[in-house]
This record gives C-alpha cells, structure tokens and sequence, in this order.
C-alpha cells in the first residue's frame, strides 16, 4: 500500500498503484513508463510524485512536457494530488522552485538550461519521452546532463522507426544496461534478431507496459477501417509527372502532398513554379477522399476527428465541409495556448461535430467524446498514428466501439507507406510488445496486404 492513498480524492486502478510500487520500490525511481494509450501515464506519475513528497523522499521535483500539456499536467497534478506545481512560463528564475512545471523545449534553450543543469533534483519526469529517442538532438543532450536521483520518462510509443531509439531512451535511465552505443551499433547490424531479443529481456527492468486487453479497464473495441481511394486518369497524369522531379527527398514530398491533397500539391509548386502541373491541379475535380469523407460524416451522428500532417489540407477539407453545410473547426500548431484551449472547450460543448487537426492535436489531449477518427493521409510513422487514436481510446471512453478510418490511395506512395507502417508495428511487436490495432481490422490482412505491395 502506498502511504499517500488515504489522502487522495479518487480511486486510482490497481495497475496505477501497483505500477508507482515497482517504480518506487524495484527500480529506484528510474523508469521507463510505456503504458498503452488513456490508460493514465499522468495518475501512475502523479501517484509517484505524491508518494516521495508524503514519504519525505522528494523536496525537489521537475515535470517537463510538451508546451499544449503544461496546463493540463498542472490542473492534474492540483485536482486529482493536491500538489500545487509552480508553472515556468517566463523568465528563467521561474525554475528556481521546488516543484515546477515547465516545458521541456523551454527549458533546453540556454538562458533557462543553465540554471536548470545548476539544480539537484531528487525527481524529475517527462512526459511525451519519445522527444528524447534521438541522442544527437537538444532535447537528449539537456535531459542527460540533469542531476537526479529519480527519472521517469512516459511514452506509450518509446520505439518509432528503428531499435537505436530505445536504447536512447534506456541509456538515460539505465546506461549500464547496455554496452556503448558503437558496440551496439556494430552487433545490431550482425545480429538483428538476437538483439531485437535481448533488448526486450533487459527492459523488463527498466520499463513497464501495461495493455489493455491485459486489464480490463476499457471496454472499447477498435473497428479499423482502411478506405482505398481511387484515382481519376489526370490524377494519373499529374502523378506520373512529379515521379520525374528530381531528388529524392522533394519527389517524395510532392507525392505524399499531392496523395493528402491538391492544395498541399499547389502551394509547393507555386512557390516552385511548375505553372505545367499547377494548369493540371486547376482542371482537376473533387478528390475522391472529400466524397469517402463525407459519407463518414453523414453515417457517424457523434462527434468526428480528422487528422492530416498539412495546414494546406486542413484548410482544403474545411472549404469542402463549408460548401455541403457541416459545422466544423481547426486545431493546428499555430494557435496560441489560450486559442488551443477555446477551440477545445468549443468543439466539446457546442454543436460542432467536426474537428480538424494537424499533428499538434494528436499528443497528450483528452477527447473522450468522440469515437470516430478519420487519417486523411498516413505518416511514415506507426506511432503516429497510435498517438492519434489514443485521442479517443481512452479511459473515459463512454462508446463501446470507436472508429478509425484510414484513407490511402491506390498505386500511389501511400500504398509504399501502408508496407513500410506493417513492418515498424512488427519491429515494436518483437521489442516492446503487442501493439492494437491501428491500420486495418486484423493482424492477417495486414500481411496480406503487406506481400500485395
């Protein structure tokens, strides 16, 4: 039993407690906290924080999150705690207190990292730790190089693209776990499959995961839709022409843009030139992925989510659900923290059935409310994708079934993109553990359409 339970205004799950024992008591307060999405990642941490400030262990605590959930881990923190956080939001001072919220990219630049580095903390947690998978960006160098005794990091997707950023992760809790990073470089290109098996056995002592279908806490279903879209012949035509552009890097870019939408293809061509291509884009008709869209919108009586990776096609989506009449509004990363926060309170209390998002809406916010997803376009990342659904997956989730549609269109990039996401959800599979569904309805037809592509 943990000895802050008496104090707290609600009843966490058991797996919450038992998950903030083992941290505390097994680990020494280094983890990796991997919990599948809406399974509470902010109560186990919440527990554990509250657990060393009642136990006299903790007299100094820094959260460091994404910028859009500082609020969010402060409001938490307050109601559920009773733990009254100091918000760094200004100047660097701000971090000079005893417990402090902040934002983690706030707190890498210099002006605030080098007050942060002169502290000793006896706790220090971050949220979204995915951010940290790349030891050559700031944000793995700073959290390195922070002196204290307890390290949580939270993330239901520590493994993205390739098995190099777990062992970043690790080496921030636990480096002594594995051998440097060039010997492990060197093995891993030798012995794929042997240390894609030892890296799962050590991580059991640093990381915990727990799933849903494990516990029972969510009675939700996950109903995964994959919607092929059909090209017209001048798709085709225009298609076959940025095939020909040159570089790799920008003809990869055209064709995801022209796969998600006409007006994500023209704005980078205008600014290009190409007028061949963009007098083709002017003569095309309504994308077929409008018409698929709608007809999800006019089945689904609830509240809806739409994601795409490009503003250009948040903005192509909006005009179309204006035309036919469908109340919609935008959430991307260029509002402000007050506006996210507006758009958020709107789209759940007023009669808006749609919200439209960017990426930036698909980390750390709560949308119980809705139960239908639909991904405009796919990212090359699985985890991205996970991240989304988590949105609606939820505890909390009061339907039985959420929905999730996935657009792709055929004999295009997004076919290449649908292969290369079947085997990063393998590689997690075989590291971290089973992953639910998030591309079509069941394992097998996802290798059957794997060996199609």
């Amino acid at each position: 039993m943990l000895a802050c339970l008496p104090e707290l205004p609600f009843e966490p799950h058991d797996y919450q407690v038992q998950t903030a024992k083992r941290v505390l008591r097994d680990m020494d307060c280094r983890a990796l906290i991997a919990d599948e999405v809406g399974l509470g990642k902010t109560i186990e941490a919440g527990l554990i924080i509250k657990e060393m400030i009642a136990t006299g262990q903790a007299k100094k605590v820094l959260i460091l999150t994404p910028a859009s959930l500082v609020q969010q881990w402060w409001s938490e923190l307050n109601e559920k705690f009773g733990l009254n956080f100091w918000v760094s939001r200004k100047g660097p001072w701000a971090w000079s207190g005893n417990f402090v919220i902040g934002s983690l990219d706030k707190a890498k630049r210099e002006e605030h990292s080098t007050l942060i580095l002169e502290n000793k903390y006896d706790l220090v947690v971050i949220d979204e730790a995915h951010k940290l998978k790349n030891r050559k960006t700031g944000n793995w160098t700073f959290v390195s190089k922070l002196n204290t005794s307890g390290l949580v990091l939270l993330t239901a997707t520590p493994l993205h693209n390739k098995l190099e950023e777990v062992y970043n992760l690790v080496c921030l809790l636990k480096p002594e776990l594995f051998p440097d990073y060039t010997s492990f470089l060197n093995h891993y290109q030798l012995n794929p499959k042997s240390l894609i098996s030892e890296m799962r056995e050590k991580l059991q002592d640093v990381m915990i995961r727990n799933l849903t279908r494990e516990l029972g806490v969510k009675n939700i279903s996950r109903k995964v839709s994959l919607i092929p879209v059909d090209t017209t012949e001048l798709d085709k035509q225009i298609y076959a022409k940025i095939k020909l552009y040159p570089g790799t890097f920008l003809s990869l870019l055209l064709r995801k843009e022209f796969c998600s939408s006409y007006s994500a293809l023209y704005d980078t061509l205008q600014k290009k030139g190409d007028t061949e291509i963009l007098a083709l884009l002017e003569e095309c008709d309504i994308s077929a992925k409008l018409k698929n869209l709608e007809m999800i919108l006019r089945n689904h009586k609830g509240k809806i989510l739409v994601f795409t990776e490009y503003i250009q096609t948040q903005h192509y989506i909006a005009r179309y659900l204006m035309m036919h009449n469908i109340r919609f509004i935008l959430f991307n990363g260029k509002l402000g923290r007050n506006q996210k926060e507006w758009v958020k309170h709107l789209f759940e209390k007023r009669d808006i059935p749609v919200m439209i998002c960017t990426d930036s809406g698909s980390q750390g916010l709560n949308f119980q409310y809705c139960d239908v997803i639909v991904n405009f376009d796919l990212p090359w990342n699985p985890m991205k994708v996970e991240q989304r659904i988590g949105r609606i997956d939820r505890i909390g989730q009061k339907s039985s079934n959420v929905y999730i549609y996935n657009f792709i269109m055929k004999d295009t990039i997004e076919e290449k993109i649908f292969s290369v996401l079947g085997e990063k959800i393998t590689l997690f599979n075989e590291c971290i553990g089973e992953l639910d569904k998030i591309l079509v309805d069941n394992e097998a037809e996802l290798y059957s359409m794997m060996s199609k592509m």
